[in-house]
């Protein structure tokens, strides 16, 4: 976390509710267990500046939320094709324009799959979707050590979960790396450097914990990742998301 330049220039008074967000923030940054009423206020804040969850949801935002649909439907579309193929992984990075896999090492394939999901960056919003990319990828195959391991790891991995549940933990850390990029570099200047990595370890395992209770009702797989029902099924699933905090 807060390898990115910092974006303390960004126009943060043109944002709703900032004041309270970075008031939050900057007071929960110390040695402490968090009270869960602060834990819910952070995020709660966190949705309110980025225009709360109708709006932010469904691609309605200026700050947040439109990289996070566009990049969630390249995932779905990966893994729907991975999963369409009998979960051979080769075929599906082919989908992906993947097609020379010789020499290609664990850390280049997940590389491409970033690129391929996520595209160029350069806006904060941008940038929180590649890097929640890289982290959701990094999660589910950054221990295999060539490209028959991670086949079978993703494998494994819909045996017990689904394409929902994968997308469900991307917005997780998409929400997460938005308030990264916005308050870890200008904490760790004003903070002692543990109380800064104590905050955002809480930060995160209470984002995590809270979508638990997203509702998993939605069928994901089998879907033309291109279409009208994709976009919808998608701007859906990132509203629910953003409702569990606000």
């Amino acid at each position: 976390m807060g390898t990115s330049k910092s974006f303390s220039d960004t126009r943060h008074a043109m944002m709703p509710n900032w004041k309270e967000l970075s008031t939050v923030m900057t007071s929960s940054c110390d040695s402490t267990t968090l009270p869960v009423e602060k834990r819910k206020k952070i995020l709660r804040n966190y949705v309110s500046v980025v225009g709360g969850a109708s709006k932010a949801g469904r691609g309605g935002s200026k700050i947040a939320g439109k990289s996070g649909i566009r990049t969630a439907k390249k995932i779905g579309g990966f893994f729907g094709s991975f999963t369409g193929s009998d979960n051979n992984l080769r075929e599906a990075l082919r989908s992906t324009g993947l097609t020379d896999l010789q020499d290609k090492t664990v850390s280049d394939i997940i590389n491409h799959l970033i690129q391929y999901c996520s595209g160029s960056a350069s806006t904060i919003d941008e940038i929180a979707a590649k890097e929640a990319t890289r982290k959701l990828f990094e999660e589910l195959v950054s221990d295999a050590g060539n490209i028959d391991e991670m086949e079978a790891m993703l494998q494994s991995k819909f045996e017990a979960t689904t394409s929902e549940d994968i997308l469900i933990t991307y917005f997780g850390y998409y929400i997460y790396e938005h308030l990264d990029k916005w308050f870890y570099e200008k904490l760790i200047r004003d903070k002692n450097p543990s109380d800064c990595t104590n905050l955002f370890k809480q930060i995160k395992d209470y984002i995590f914990e809270s979508l638990r209770d997203v509702q998993r009702t939605k069928t994901l797989q089998s879907i033309d990742w291109s279409s009208d029902e994709a976009d919808r099924l998608i701007k859906n699933l990132q509203q629910d998301i953003l409702i569990v905090f606000e």
